[in-house]
């Protein structure tokens, strides 16, 4: 048995560094003038549409050619799909592409119209790819790629088979995936947890992020944490506040040491779960992706360096929520 070629530990060299910050900065700056959970869902969609595109792409490059049956379930899934391909065709008579790109221009135009419209479409294409999901898929449509083009499958999985099987696939199917070590790593970790088990301990996650955000700006304003920050967190989290005191190092802590000791307890005792079966670092890589976390951090930043115009510790948790949920700025201000 031939052995299985490891993919390149690819590291990404100054240039490409520099074209992912513009990328990134880009995508945090449209995912601003909307509010997130637009943003999340759009991004969900995305992952689930891109998975279609790789499925449809996997058997035309392996057949040279679009099947009947395949181009029958296109034209299911994508009413008009049909007639968008003519239009096409009738616009750029020599084109030459495969039909599966002409699919995933189906789709950015017709599905993701809206995005694409109002200026926000490459904060939804910038999180979406980075979904273990989609990366994923991704790297499974490599590997059947490779591999049906050696040698066609007696027949082809349907499009759920084949999603299952991206899900369920064997961790040597993804080290011929060129990328990092650390996010190869993480792709084989994610199975280890139910997408429905990790999408809600994702939304725990950053809720105690928003909450920690919230402590650190009542801190970093008033110099002393008040007695509201000190009731939610004897309520959300007891013996907190005597493990930081009774600590050799308790007193005089700043701002972003507290920032930092409340989320290692908030990890041990709220996440003991993920850590104990192996997912955590699943976890922080998921959430740091999620629309809410990132709006957390703009809002804590658009609170920490600005005049305030109200005691920070006026406010409760719960306004502090509505407050940054309902927060965006214009395109202008981003």
């Amino acid at each position: 048995m031939t052995p299985v070629k490891r993919g390149r530990a690819w590291r990404p060299g100054k240039q490409q560094r520099r074209v992912d910050n513009a990328a990134r900065r880009l995508a945090e700056k449209e995912a601003l003038r909307i509010p997130w959970p637009q943003l999340l869902k759009a991004r969900e969609l995305y992952v689930k549409w891109q998975a279609f595109v790789y499925w449809v792409r996997a058997i035309e490059e392996a057949e040279g050619h679009l099947p009947q049956w395949l181009f029958q379930a296109v034209n299911k899934r994508c009413p008009g799909f049909q007639r968008f391909e003519q239009q096409r065709r009738g616009n750029f008579p020599r084109s030459s592409s495969p039909r599966w790109c002409r699919l995933e221009q189906w789709v950015n135009e017709r599905i993701f119209a809206k995005p694409r419209r109002e200026g926000w479409m490459n904060a939804v294409g910038y999180y979406a790819v980075r979904d273990l999901a989609a990366l994923r898929v991704e790297a499974y449509w490599y590997y059947c790629e490779r591999h049906w083009m050696q040698k066609k499958p007696a027949s082809y999985p349907s499009f759920l088979e084949w999603r299952k099987a991206a899900q369920r696939a064997a961790d040597e199917v993804f080290d011929t995936f060129e990328t990092t070590d650390e996010l190869r790593g993480l792709i084989k970790l994610s199975p280890r947890v139910s997408p429905r088990t990790l999408s809600r301990t994702v939304d725990q996650y950053v809720e105690w992020q928003v909450f920690a955000h919230w402590v650190r700006i009542v801190f970093d304003r008033e110099n002393h944490l008040p007695n509201t920050v000190r009731r939610e967190l004897r309520q959300r989290c007891p013996g907190f506040l005597e493990t930081v005191a009774s600590s050799s190092s308790g007193e005089g802590k700043g701002p972003e040491e507290l920032f930092d000791l409340l989320l290692c307890w908030v990890e041990e005792h709220e996440f003991a779960r993920p850590r104990a079966e192996g997912w955590l670092p699943v976890l922080f890589y998921q959430a740091r992706l999620y629309p809410r976390y990132q709006r957390a951090v703009d809002y804590w930043r658009h609170n920490a360096f600005r005049p305030n115009q109200q005691r920070i510790s006026d406010s409760s948790f719960e306004r502090w929520k509505v407050a940054l949920d309902s927060y965006s700025v214009g395109p202008g201000e981003a």
